[in-house]
């Protein structure tokens, strides 16, 4: 295949693809060979990658309808439906919302699972073993979804998961019952990952209240470890709420320490905000103020039709077009930054973004669409290559 006149990273240059590999990266027009197929214009991207959804949750938001559209009541209905979990159905709903991400040609994904399941960890371990031969890289974070130290035997669950295999740790520290116990629940993280030698991925501060404050301490554990690259923070929407003087040491702390911030904006601006009159806060992070000081961000999608957002397609360019309108990333830099987020910053937690150069293996994405804005506008399906 030849992809004529096409852009890569805002310039244009012609692609062959042979047998699963790039053969040929010019500027200049390459002829197209005997029988061989060419697209034309558009332009190529690597795969995408999902930093942040929860597979043993997805397509069962019908079955539990978050009636308040609250943080809380979702986890509540989830507590209840995770208690008629079975193996073939978490494997099933699974594959179904993987086949929807290669469709939007993501082919890496990173997904939570509830500690308080090991039928769900043992079924999305044995998955990340099966999908690998299908072209698809599926990590699994063990992510105890009603604290770690709430309840007896949550704890020990959570060790369990990670002696298990998965590949990172999680924590929800603002769940916890109070804010010591939640700062505890984050060093527990570390050491955990620490002892097992896994990344570090923290639901964090996923609330409007300005005081919940576990950002900053899991930047003071990565930077005491020398671990910058190594560990996620998912949500921070505090952050949104937070007072500005605040709100910049802690931005200054996250780029020192190399926290990469994952933003979720399909699941946050309808989950936040849910205790406010009028006005209502957007509640998402501070996207602008981190990518201007340096940080690392990435979008994730979240939830697919779960019991915390009952919509969703595992498009992901559909969180990076929620979240140009609602953190008004809008200029022309911030629009195509936010879209390729998906094929750079996003692959961070995999090992960074494949390459796209002359000897690279395929697959890559080709779009049919003028570029990053036309692409952010139409949100098309793209062309996996290779």
């Amino acid at each position: 295949m030849l992809i004529h006149r096409t852009l890569l990273d805002g310039a244009l240059c012609d692609l062959r693809v042979e047998e699963g590999r790039i053969t040929a990266l010019s500027a200049a027009p390459l002829t197209p060979l005997p029988g061989e197929e060419v697209l034309r214009g558009g332009l190529v991207s690597p795969p995408l990658a999902e930093p942040h959804v929860h597979l043993d949750a997805a397509l069962l938001g019908e079955q539990a309808p978050n009636l308040s559209g609250t943080l809380r009541e979702g986890i509540a209905n989830w507590a209840r439906l995770r208690e008629a979990l079975t193996e073939q159905d978490v494997l099933d709903r699974a594959r179904r919302t993987l086949a929807m991400y290669r469709r939007w040609g993501c082919l890496r994904v990173r997904t939570h699972v509830d500690t308080g399941s090991e039928l769900a960890v043992r079924a999305l371990l044995a998955l990340r073993e099966e999908v690998r031969a299908q072209g698809v890289q599926l990590q699994v974070v063990a992510f105890p979804q009603e604290g770690i130290l709430r309840a007896p035997g949550r704890r020990e669950a959570w060790e369990r998961a990670v002696e298990l295999g998965c590949d990172a740790v999680g924590a929800i520290p603002h769940f916890e019952r109070c804010t010591e116990e939640g700062w505890e629940t984050v060093r527990l993280a570390f050491a955990l990952a620490e002892k097992y030698d896994r990344l570090v991925d923290l639901h964090c501060d996923e609330t409007d209240d300005p005081g919940s404050r576990n950002l900053e301490v899991a930047c003071v554990e990565t930077l005491k470890r020398g671990w910058a690259g190594r560990v996620i923070a998912g949500h921070c929407t505090s952050l949104h709420s937070q007072e500005n003087p605040y709100a910049a040491k802690v931005i200054e702390l996250v780029t020192h320490s190399g926290v990469q911030i994952v933003c979720n904006p399909l699941d946050n601006v309808v989950l936040q905000g849910r205790y406010d009159s009028y006005p209502k806060r957007r509640g998402l992070t501070r996207v602008d103020q981190l990518w201007a000081a340096g940080a690392s961000v990435g979008f994730g999608h979240d939830s697919v039709m779960d019991p915390w957002y009952a919509l969703g397609t595992a498009n992901l360019v559909d969180a990076a077009y929620m979240a140009v309108h609602v953190c008004q990333l809008t200029s022309q830099e911030q629009m195509v930054r936010a879209v390729r987020t998906l094929w750079t910053d996003n692959h961070r937690c995999f090992g960074g973004q494949p390459s796209i150069v002359e000897g690279a293996a395929t697959p890559l994405l080709w779009w049919e669409v003028a570029d990053e804005v036309e692409l952010l506008r139409t949100r098309p399906e793209p062309r996996v290559v290779g």
